[in-house]
């Protein structure tokens, strides 16, 4: 049980700054789905409790030219619903109807799944895949970071005294995406595995895998295989290969083995290629 602490609600992302620097045991809510978890497991309690849920500037979906941003603040529920992400970035659509039940859908933000950085998170592969930059905004101003090196290991993302401002997909670049799950209990557990795809532009595909590694996890040869757009049991095999070989999932998880993951993201990554139009029925799996 967590212990009483000071609740503020900041009206501006100056106010964070001035109630961060006023106390170094502080701790920043958004949507709290993720926090409010681990604050009732803890042994110790923060001294505040930022809560940022109505700042404005971290909120909503916009285009601007060939970029979508899609602000830290955005819910769940609001990405599901907007038709440019379903048109544009499909995978963060399907991760949307995936995501939770109703309540957390509206409650959640894409942010916090972000900052939370769990191996199965449902905006991790997603992201990853489409290739997103994020934005970071600091006392100091504003930087732009690739994802994979703002969220560079379980639980941990590049934040000092900063804020996740939005995350940013280039569309050209990205020309279809999907992305598949799989747990045990249907929208109110953690992925067992997950798995992103996208089709870029020049033909090339990226392909990552979730809860296998410490981070969302990527492998060129498999990219390679997948970029031949040839796909046979042959291709699958070798890929399955790949996937055995490379990865070595915590043999500690009580949701899946190390085995039936490995399996399982094979398996989605198919899904995947169908919703892309690329694998006929004539693949099992």
């Amino acid at each position: 049980m967590f212990s009483p602490f000071e609740y503020k609600r900041p009206e501006t992302i100056e106010e964070v700054f001035e109630l961060l620097n006023q106390n170094d045991n502080s701790q920043i809510v958004a949507g709290g789905t993720d926090l409010l978890v681990k604050l009732r497991e803890a042994e110790s309690s923060p001294d505040f409790l930022i809560d940022i849920k109505e700042l404005d500037e971290l909120k909503g979906i916009e285009q601007e030219n060939n970029e979508i941003k899609i602000g830290a603040l955005t819910t769940i529920t609001e990405i599901k619903e907007n038709k440019l992400i379903k048109d544009k970035l499909y995978a963060l659509y399907q991760a949307a109807s995936e995501f939770g039940c109703y309540e957390i859908r509206n409650r959640a933000t894409i942010g916090g799944n972000v900052v939370h950085a769990s191996p199965g998170a449902e905006y991790g592969v997603p992201l990853f895949a489409l290739e997103a930059e994020v934005e970071v905004v600091g006392q100091n101003g504003i930087k732009r970071l690739p994802i994979e090196e703002f969220w560079y290991d379980v639980g941990r993302v590049k934040l000092d005294n900063e804020l996740l401002k939005s995350i940013i997909i280039n569309i050209d670049k990205n020309e279809k995406s999907s992305y598949h799950r799989l747990s045990r209990v249907e929208g109110m557990d953690l992925a067992v595995v997950n798995t992103a795809l996208v089709k870029r532009s020049d033909n090339k595909y990226r392909s990552y895998f979730g809860t296998v590694a410490r981070t969302p996890y990527q492998n060129k040869k498999i990219d390679a295989i997948l970029s031949k757009e040839n796909f046979n049991k042959k291709s699958f095999k070798k890929i399955q290969d790949i996937i055995n070989e490379s990865v070595s999932p915590r043999s500690s998880s009580l949701r899946a083995s190390p085995e039936y993951k490995k399996r399982m993201v094979v398996s989605l990554l198919k899904k995947c290629l169908r919703d892309i139009g690329e694998l006929g029925d004539d693949i099992d799996g």
